[in-house]
């Protein structure tokens, strides 16, 4: 059994010739979001090559569902076990390591560090990605893969991917017409990529084209099955449009069908429930939502045990907070405090900030996040994800009568670059405050 270098460097053990062959169709599969989990882990359970052991225990990490982390911790540890004296395995060996202890910033610095010495190393470049993501940080997201794509030749199987991830990195520093350019160039390469439809779907958001990007998603969605990669998440988008437009019967039908349907239990599958359902109470405050709040609570009841990533920890929060479980939300947040890592005091307001919202508070809660919306990307997530922070803040602000910070929020912010009746009511309600006799 000889030890093979592939054509991006990555080692792996070679015992039959189709080997090789799986590794690099692995590889697409991976930065294309389809990695086979079942072929892949029976290669984790053989002496079959370590580049699928790795690609897998990246995929599951990247799931940042502690349960999957901790499968791809083993994963690592059996590898660890064999002595592995290549370079490159013992560096991804000790990024994925620092991912799965929570230590994120960490494991994108090691990763960034394979990808400057192996330049072309698709997996770490995904990994990058992916983890600049997860801690917020789209500047190094979008330098990252900018320095990279031109390591990959036009002929390449993942170069279309690679487009697709600095499409969605351009978007997220606002560079939406470069964005669009190049998800265009990765959906030209590759119809099914759904990183870059998604991406092209944010372009569509941060440019308040809502009809247009309902009717994309409809069309992308159209005959595609309960396997599609990013599904709820795909129509969590389609809800926010429509959420946009009013169209509240057509939001709570894509709550209950395509964002409840989960293919498992987990609660990190709710992320997206759980903020669209907020956004919806903020928005038709008089709808009665609470079989839909409870139902999402008792998928994240577990979650306490669970914590260990601060986007998912603030969608456990709110929802325990929603249905009035308040000791069960302080102990998540002193949970968060003591895992190790210093959380910056603008998380804590936020976290806060919407506990005092679901008590009444509403003047707490809106100077809490006046003062933070706009720091909110060490929490990770992307724009459009965080933006209910700064929606929750105007509504807190408008319900306590403040519309000095209301105004503050709205000019310093995102939400009103879009159009549509919501915000037009939005509108409205702060210039009949500005007039009262009753703003602070």
């Amino acid at each position: 059994m000889a030890v093979i270098t592939d054509s991006r460097g990555i080692p792996h053990l070679v015992e039959r010739p189709s080997d090789m062959e799986y590794v690099e169709s692995a590889i697409v599969q991976l930065v294309s979001m389809r990695l086979d989990h079942e072929r892949c882990g029976r290669s984790a359970r053989s002496e079959a090559p370590v580049a699928l052991q790795l690609m897998l225990a990246v995929d599951l990490v990247g799931s940042m569902e502690r349960p999957l982390v901790m499968e791809a911790a083993k994963i690592c540890a059996s590898i660890t076990e064999t002595g592995p004296t290549e370079a490159r395995t013992r560096a991804m060996l000790c990024a994925i390591d620092s991912w799965a202890t929570g230590d994120l910033v960490a494991a994108r610095n090691g990763f960034q560090a394979i990808v400057e010495t192996y330049p072309g190393d698709a997996v770490s470049v995904f990994a990058v990605h992916m983890l600049d993501f997860y801690i917020g940080d789209a500047p190094h997201m979008l330098s990252s893969i900018e320095n990279s794509i031109e390591f990959f030749a036009d002929d390449d199987q993942v170069i279309g991917y690679m487009h697709g991830l600095y499409g969605f990195s351009l978007e997220e520093n606002g560079l939406i017409e470069s964005a669009t350019d190049h998800c265009r160039i990765a959906l030209e390469m590759n119809a099914d990529d759904v990183y870059a439809m998604h991406a092209m779907v944010h372009c569509l958001y941060e440019t308040g084209r809502h009809d247009e990007g309902a009717r994309y998603i409809k069309e992308y969605m159209r005959n595609r099955d309960g396997a599609t990669p990013m599904r709820i998440h795909i129509w969590w988008h389609y809800a926010l449009f429509e959420l946009y437009a009013e169209n509240i019967q057509e939001v709570l039908a894509c709550y209950r069908i395509g964002i409840r349907r989960k293919a498992s239990l987990r609660s990190a599958e709710d992320l997206d429930a759980v903020t669209l359902l907020w956004r919806l109470a903020l928005i038709k405050p008089s709808l009665d939502l609470s079989a839909y709040w409870q139902s999402l609570f008792q998928d994240w009841e577990p979650y306490l045990a669970e914590n260990w990533y601060l986007f998912n920890d603030f969608h456990a929060y709110i929802a325990y907070c929603q249905v009035g479980e308040y000791g069960r939300a302080d102990s998540l947040l002193e949970a968060v405090q003591a895992r190790g890592k210093e959380v910056p005091e603008e998380m804590v307001d936020i976290f806060l900030g919407f506990r005092a919202f679901t008590t009444g508070d509403y003047a707490d809660a809106s100077v809490r996040l006046a003062r933070t919306f706009h720091r909110s990307f060490p929490m990770g997530g992307s724009n459009a994800q965080r933006d209910v922070i700064e929606l929750t803040g105007i509504e807190a602000a408008i319900r306590s009568q403040n519309y000095e910070l209301a105004q503050q929020i709205r000019a310093s912010g995102r939400i009103f670059r879009h159009q549509g009746p919501v915000l037009k009511n939005y509108q409205n309600r702060l210039a009949a405050l500005r007039t009262s006799d009753y703003h602070v």
